[in-house]
């Protein structure tokens, strides 16, 4: 539909967004960290994602510097859960 935001399904749709910050390996161009820091009420909150094995990435939301959820699963699984987080964390 017009208008309508596309749901980022990999780490290179997320990295399209100048929010987030991807860190990549200085050899291959692989990517080791995304990360985006979302602040609403005085609130700061850090989404990250890293691969953790072949086929799997771990996704954890940070406050206060602690981990407040955390979640498993691919690359594609995790960028969309990763963008709802972003819009709905300042919401919430």
């Amino acid at each position: 539909m017009p208008g309508e935001q596309q749901v980022p399904r990999s780490v290179a749709e997320l990295a399209a967004d100048p929010a987030w910050t991807v860190t990549r390996t200085g050899t291959t161009g692989q990517w080791l960290t995304a990360e985006r820091v979302v602040e609403h009420n005085g609130h700061r909150r850090l989404i990250g994602l890293t691969p953790i094995r072949p086929g799997a990435v771990a996704l954890m939301l940070w406050s206060g510097g602690e981990v407040v959820e955390h979640v498993r699963g691919t690359e594609a699984e995790v960028c969309a859960t990763a963008h709802r987080w972003a819009t709905e964390v300042p919401a919430g």
